[in-house]
């Protein structure tokens, strides 16, 4: 190999975050191409919002007991479509945390020894830029490969 050589990265333990959108099914594609090329096996990374956050002012009530209720199902629901949708030959596990996305993503990657984190850019614009997002955060914090899946314009 010459010194100006590169040679090719090979995956061999991805951590796809999803979140149902189609930014994460993108991600969770480029998952599976991964996996299949470099025979790898996928972690699933879904992140339960914390209601009780968002909704501070309230007293506990019912309806933030329903609200968290309601977030717990609809990410439990993410990760069991996901892993519906694999194919066979993709060996996939998944985790199901709780917290804010960004923090949470990179908490598991760090948990863990992964070959890189893939996650969905949602593409939100300026606005999205100034707050910050979950794959900035993720970019940012991340000590490993870090794939970021832009959706394209069509």
């Amino acid at each position: 190999m010459s010194d100006g050589e590169l040679n090719e990265l090979h995956f061999h333990r991805v951590l796809v975050a999803i979140d149902g959108s189609a930014g994460s099914d993108l991600a969770l594609s480029a998952g599976i191409t991964l996996a299949r090329r470099d025979n790898a096996k996928i972690t699933l990374v879904a992140v339960e919002p914390d209601k009780s956050a968002s909704i501070a002012s309230w007293s506990a009530s019912a309806a933030s007991v329903n609200l968290q209720d309601e977030a717990h199902q609809a990410t439990r629901r993410t990760l069991e479509s996901a892993i519906s949708r694999m194919p066979d030959d993709v060996a996939v596990t998944s985790i199901h945390r709780f917290g804010r996305p960004g923090p949470e993503i990179v908490s598991q990657a760090e948990s863990e020894n992964y070959d890189a984190i893939i996650v969905g850019a949602r593409g939100v614009g300026r606005v999205g830029s100034l707050l910050g997002s979950v794959s900035q955060h993720v970019l940012h914090y991340a000590r490993t490969a870090v794939l970021v899946i832009h959706s394209p314009e069509l």
